[in-house]
Order: C-alpha cells, then structure tokens, then sequence
C-alpha cells in the first residue's frame, strides 16, 4: 500500500494537547485522581493563522485553558483539523495519534476512481481531459483528492471525499471568456424554480433550500442556491440560460 506525504503540516508547536477537558469554566476535574483543580480559561486557537473553535463529536464547544502555565485544548478537535488521525486504545489508556504521512490508503478510493467520479460529473471523456492535479489531501480533518482538469476552454476543480467517492466541492472556470457583443434576452432565462430543482436534483433526499437569487460572476449570468440538509450546507451556482452546474460546494456547519 501506498504513503502520502506533504500534507498535515503546520500545527503550531508549544501547545500541550488534553483529551481530559470537556466543559467551559474556571475548574476542570481530573478523571484518573478525583481531584478539583483551578484553571485560567478565555484562551483561543488558530491553526495556518485561521481561527480555529474546537468543538466535541455533538458540536459543542470545548474549552482551552491554562494550568501552572501549560495551556491544555482537546486533542481530537486539533490534531483532526491539523490533518493527524486519532485513536484511543483502551486498554493501555493512550491516545494514538498517527500523521497524514504514516496513513497508508488501503480505506480510500483509488486516483484513477477520484478521476472517473470527476470527469462522469462534468459529462467530460476522458480522452477530451488534460489532466493537472490528482492528489490526496485533509480539509477539515477529511482526505479529499483535488482534482483539476482542462477540457477545451473550460477548466474544471473539484474536491472529493476520499474514503466514500462524494463531490464535496466542484466548480468550472471558462477561459478567455468573453462577454457576448448582442446580450441574451431575460426570456431566454431558466426561472428560479428550475435553478431549485436542478440543485435539488443533485443535493440528497430531504434537502431544503434557503436561498436562490439571480447574480453575475466572471461575466455570466447565475443563479446562486443556498442549501440545508441537517448539519451539511451546499452552495450552488446554476448558469441562468444553460441550467449547467458551474460551481458545487458541500460543508458541515460549525
């Protein structure tokens, strides 16, 4: 099986990690002795310069703290953002942590399939696909293929999830666009209600949507939908006289 390597670094360093903290306040309880002890709190993090808000397997907030000058936040929340696979064994009381570079991919999905998932989305052959970026990567404590290809004039990006093949991001970019000299006429449009179900067409069963207007970016005119299901939000561009999906983006609500 096959290593990745360059990806998960940048963790900042001096920080000491604790899986024991799990509420806001100025005590924490030590779980092995029963023991009450005085803690400084109102400490914040940020990982690559981004704010980052550690938060529990429910979506909670965990705290940070300060005790005798060490400062202690929870360590699946960080070292999961930072790219770092984490593991509790039990038996012998340890966190195990492993980095992105010692994962082996025997769970993930193959480039070749990161391709395919790609190219059958954009209705693109892979014979007309010139091919710039295949590569395994963490976003938001995920590993996703970035895959970027050009086909004629247009350029295609997506993000896809690489242990279950879903499109967690796609978007597609013309080059040397060119705003046509005779504007197309209103009525030639899609209407909002097709642009909601184009969208709903793609997004799982039981998804709503939140929001769709008409815009324009990089010279076309789209509508934008704004999308729920459960925690997962989607964003999708919709060309307004196509119908064709131009961009595609998926993310968990914090």
């Amino acid at each position: 099986m096959k290593k990745q390597t360059g990806f998960g670094k940048g963790l900042a360093t001096g920080l000491v990690l604790s899986a024991l903290v799990a509420t806001l306040g100025i005590s924490a309880v030590a779980a092995t002795s029963n023991r009450t002890i005085q803690v400084e709190d109102g400490f914040s993090l940020s990982i690559n310069g981004a704010s980052f808000i550690p938060r529990d397997a429910n979506g909670s907030k965990v705290s940070v703290f300060r005790y005798n000058g060490t400062v202690y936040a929870p360590v699946r929340a960080v070292c999961e953002a930072a790219g770092m696979d984490v593991d509790y064994n039990s038996a012998t009381r340890t966190v195990e942590l492993t980095t992105a570079d010692q994962l082996t991919t025997g769970d993930y999905i193959t480039e070749a399939e990161a391709k395919s998932i790609a190219l059958k989305d954009a209705g693109v052959k892979e014979s007309a696909a010139v091919f710039l970026t295949v590569r395994l990567d963490w976003d938001d404590g995920r590993p996703e293929y970035e895959v970027e290809f050009y086909s004629g004039q247009t350029e295609y990006d997506y993000e896809i999830h690489a242990v279950t093949g879903a499109i967690m991001s796609s978007d597609r970019d013309l080059e040397n666009f060119e705003i046509p000299t005779v504007s197309a006429s209103s009525d030639d449009m899609i209407s909002a209600e097709k642009a909601k179900s184009i969208a709903l067409e793609r997004a799982p069963s039981g998804t709503t949507v939140l929001q769709c207007k008409l815009d324009r970016d990089d010279g076309r005119t789209v509508y934008e939908v704004e999308m729920r299901n459960g925690r997962m939000e989607y964003d999708c561009d919709i060309d307004a006289y196509t119908g064709s999906i131009l961009k595609w983006e998926s993310d968990y609500d914090d």
